[in-house]
């Protein structure tokens, strides 16, 4: 048992470590997620927080932003106002399938987002404390994001 959880960690940690540099050897599929992911900030508009239930978000929201580098941030901010971006946090990003369906974070942000729905105008997942591929049956959340293009 001990092997096979020090070879999950390992893995986890050279998943986290090769968020960097993900171009070149994409297919055509993967560089259109990559593509539609981070060129936008994504604000959040719906959240289903299951037990304490469903928020909808007009003016005020939280918004995410995704580099291809690899690095991301998170803000609270405003529809309204572009410049709006409070209590910033970074954290770093990278997919955990070949399919690229499932976001693994790791810094101010922490844990797993599975694509529901991946377009240039919206993003749907269901975030999980750990991988959902690895463990589908676990506490989550879903929420639905809108695409903000940058300035």
């Amino acid at each position: 048992m001990r092997t096979i959880l020090s070879a999950l960690l390992l893995s986890m940690l050279m998943t986290l470590s090769s968020c960097e540099g993900k171009s070149g050897y994409l297919d055509e599929g993967q560089q259109g997620t990559v593509a539609m992911l981070t060129d936008v900030e994504w604000l959040m508009v719906w959240a289903d927080y299951g037990s304490l239930g469903e928020e909808t978000y007009e003016a005020e929201t939280d918004i995410y932003r995704f580099e291809r580098s690899g690095k991301g941030w998170f803000a609270n901010g405003s529809w309204l106002d572009r410049d709006k971006k409070d209590g910033i946090g970074y954290f770093q990003w990278t997919f955990t399938t070949e399919n690229f369906s499932v976001i693994c974070m790791a810094g101010y942000i922490e844990g797993y987002w599975l694509i529901e729905k991946l377009t240039p105008n919206e993003l749907w997942v269901t975030s999980a404390p750990q991988d959902p591929v690895l463990y589908p049956s676990q506490d989550s959340r879903r929420y639905r994001f809108k695409a903000r293009k940058i300035k």
